[in-house]
């Protein structure tokens, strides 16, 4: 392939990309011990990643938009799940929902996450091709 064509490539890829509408949200938190957060919001597909144990993600219906609405809830009653070590966690999340992480452990705890839109753009096409 010549460095033109390449060009080319990466530069179609790119305003595709752009072009599709889809908006992924990335990010991470760094936990105080013994506490609560809010880091992501619905309706969305969310992977969470920690390198380190005592974390517990759970899901909450937003009131105010802030750490708050995960505070007021019971980890029992919102089905918090422990997030796996050095694995993707699925979590989805609907409208009106906010993704909230819990920790216990006795020291700093961090959770790195990205969200992308829970449906798929009406816009947005996939296409495949074949190499000849």
């Amino acid at each position: 392939m010549t460095k033109v064509a390449l060009g080319m490539l990466v530069g179609i890829s790119l305003f595709g990309g752009c072009a599709s509408g889809v908006v992924e949200q990335r990010g991470s938190v760094v936990m105080s011990p013994d506490s609560v957060k809010a880091f992501a919001a619905g309706p969305a597909v969310v992977h969470a990643y920690s390198l380190d144990g005592g974390g517990r993600v759970f899901v909450a219906p937003v009131k105010s938009g802030t750490d708050s609405d995960c505070a007021g809830r019971t980890e029992a009653s919102a089905g918090a799940t422990a997030v796996a070590v050095d694995r993707r966690n699925v979590v989805t999340l609907g409208a009106g929902q906010v993704a909230c992480v819990a920790t216990n452990n006795g020291r700093k705890y961090e959770l790195m996450w990205h969200a992308r839109p829970a449906t798929t753009p009406s816009g947005m096409i996939l296409a495949a091709q074949t190499r000849r």
